[in-house]
């Protein structure tokens, strides 16, 4: 006697029957892949941001400007953790421009990050 009725494959237009409720074999590897890609945000800058080349140009950036601009700016006086450009490269920016590069703290750079993220979605009708 069997423990559950069998279902269908949850994947939206899938016939497949399982015993167990899930993915079929079909479409088990493309939910993992699409899962994967959302949780990392599947952003094609990743390797970039590990490569050496940019692993020095931070550093140098750093060392050279070791404050917050942002903070600067509101009068606080805050180390930077986040060497960040001025104009994204999503948008265009030069990667290694030094005209283009700020430092930041964590706070000020996710703040940045989030208001540039919310410019590119697109507005719901």
């Amino acid at each position: 006697m069997p423990r559950s009725a069998p279902t269908p494959c949850r994947y939206p237009g899938c016939s497949a029957v399982l015993a167990v409720p899930g993915y079929c074999e079909t479409h088990r590897s493309v939910i993992h892949r699409d899962y994967g890609r959302k949780r990392r945000g599947f952003d094609a800058e990743v390797g970039f941001y590990q490569s050496r080349d940019w692993r020095a140009v931070r550093a140098t950036h750093l060392t050279t400007h070791p404050l917050c601009v942002a903070c600067e700016v509101a009068g606080r006086i805050v180390p930077a953790r986040v060497v960040d450009h001025v104009q994204p490269i999503k948008d265009g920016g030069a990667r290694f421009d030094a005209a283009n590069l700020q430092s930041l703290c964590v706070s000020c750079h996710n703040a940045k990050s989030a208001r540039e993220s919310a410019r590119r979605r697109p507005t719901p009708r």
